[in-house]
């Protein structure tokens, strides 16, 4: 029960790792969780009738990051193209292909 407890409180509290916003001479970044958080709010006003799940946010291909000008935080990622992977539940009352072209 403790440890379901301090999972949910770490979950919470937790931002993720650091993004890059912008190229590598531009020395920002924003949480994991901040991007998640804007990206499920968007999917919800965009998709009427589906639930973004688990989101995960990570460099589309690692030989394309750049060392950045600026020094990054502690876990922050390089800049470089990101991926962007999603798991999604919809309800039945539309076609799920129908949902899934949205």
């Amino acid at each position: 029960m403790t440890a379901d407890w301090t999972q949910a409180v770490r979950q919470r509290l937790a931002p993720g790792r650091l993004l890059p916003l912008g190229g590598s001479r531009d020395g920002a970044w924003m949480t994991e969780r901040a991007a998640a958080s804007v990206l499920a709010g968007a999917a919800a006003a965009e998709v009427p009738g589906a639930w973004l799940g688990t989101l995960r946010i990570g460099p589309a291909d690692p030989r394309e990051v750049r060392e950045p000008v600026v020094p990054a935080p502690p876990s922050a990622l390089w800049p470089g193209p990101l991926r962007v992977t999603a798991d999604f539940a919809a309800t039945a009352a539309r076609p799920l292909p129908v949902t899934a072209d949205r």
